[in-house]
């Protein structure tokens, strides 16, 4: 591994991403409840075969002998994921052997000294994720059994990495409390049934509760990451992406998102796609939004404004956040004019709308 130029060149890449930005943590996606498929190794070179062998037991097979696809991608645009744009198969991870191999594969990544840390998606302690990814009708694993082995996992991983490597569980916007003590936050990757159309108040509050839950429930340092989707109009049309993102619609969306996580977490967030749609994911616009220079949190966590439920409002040195989703348009009042960042208003009174969020900075 001393003489991989590979390595070498991964290293330095890091080095140079933490020049542009001190505090970037790097983290490394590892599988367990799936990975690529290879039927025909022999036409393949080693950095192209799949993650096991073509005969392993470690593959969850259907009554047929065949590997169950475990996601896919709509790669032709059509709205449908067929069995040709299978990209992986589900692997059997209640198996004490896989559990450990892939323990032992975080521990390598580790030993490598690129990454701080590992993600790993699919982590659900509330329902079942082993079926095929093409239609969800057949389940491979119990609840208790899916439960049991993730943990099981996530014990053993944290085991050999010691306390200071960061680890990372996809759980969408549910909670993980069985896994809190061993991971150091949630990617809150929020899936939403309907790629041409937002989210819900209802799903909206479920968020901020998980959110809420997730800034206290895991260990330090804590690194939840909330990810919302963007409305998609133009499905499939990569060309059209950019400017989709930057539609009203959807900066509103990503002012809702970030003054939540503003308001109730000291934490990350990010905007991007919709995962439905047969491009690459999690891509997203850097918006000018972003750029506020809020300083640091004074003020508690969900703090509401003037007592009106659901309209929140949280201090930092430079300015406020102010998160509304109240059910109407809310009239925000300071002792002391501020610039609204998204509408570059100067005054003492502002008006944020129902389902929306600002950033006000102070006039120094």
């Amino acid at each position: 591994m001393e003489n991989d130029p590979d390595l070498a060149v991964a290293i330095e890449r890091r080095a140079e991403l933490r020049r542009l930005n001190p505090h970037l943590n790097v983290l490394v996606s590892l599988f367990y409840r799936e990975g690529e498929y290879v039927a025909n190794e022999e036409d393949h070179r080693w950095w192209e075969l799949g993650h096991f062998p073509p005969n392993s037991p470690f593959w969850i097979r259907d009554e047929a002998g065949m590997p169950v696809p475990g996601f896919g991608e709509d790669a032709d645009g059509d709205g449908v994921i067929e069995a040709d744009e299978a990209l992986s198969s589900l692997v059997d991870f209640r198996m004490p052997e896989v559990i450990e191999l892939v323990a032992q594969r975080a521990q390598a990544v580790q030993r490598t000294g690129v990454a701080d840390g590992i993600m790993l998606d699919w982590w659900n302690e509330h329902g079942l994720t082993a079926t095929s990814y093409l239609d969800w009708s057949t389940f491979y694993m119990t609840a208790e059994e899916e439960l049991e082995s993730r943990l099981a996992l996530i014990r053993r991983i944290r085991e050999l990495v010691g306390d200071d490597f960061l680890i990372l569980v996809n759980t969408n916007e549910r909670t993980a409390p069985l896994s809190a003590p061993y991971a150091n936050g949630t990617f809150m990757e929020l899936y939403k049934p309907d790629w041409s159309a937002g989210y819900t108040r209802e799903a909206v509050i479920d968020i901020e509760e998980t959110l809420t839950w997730a800034t206290e429930a895991f260990r330090e340092p804590r690194i939840n990451c909330l990810e919302g989707w963007r409305v998609v109009t133009d499905y499939g049309n990569a060309a059209a992406q950019v400017d989709e993102r930057n539609s009203e619609e959807n900066r509103q969306w990503m002012r809702l998102f970030t003054a939540m996580a503003l308001t109730h977490s000291d934490e990350m967030v990010v905007f991007g796609d919709d995962n439905a749609e047969p491009t690459v994911d999690h891509l997203h616009n850097w918006y000018d939004f972003w750029d506020a220079d809020l300083g640091q949190p004074v003020g508690p966590k969900r703090a509401t404004h003037q007592g009106v439920d659901g309209l929140f409002i949280r201090e930092f040195t430079n300015g406020y956040a102010v998160y509304n989703r109240s059910g109407t348009e809310q009239e925000i009042h300071f002792p002391d004019q501020y610039t609204s960042v998204s509408a570059g208003q100067v005054a003492s009174t502002h008006l944020v709308a129902d389902m929306d969020g600002e950033i006000f900075l102070h006039l120094w």
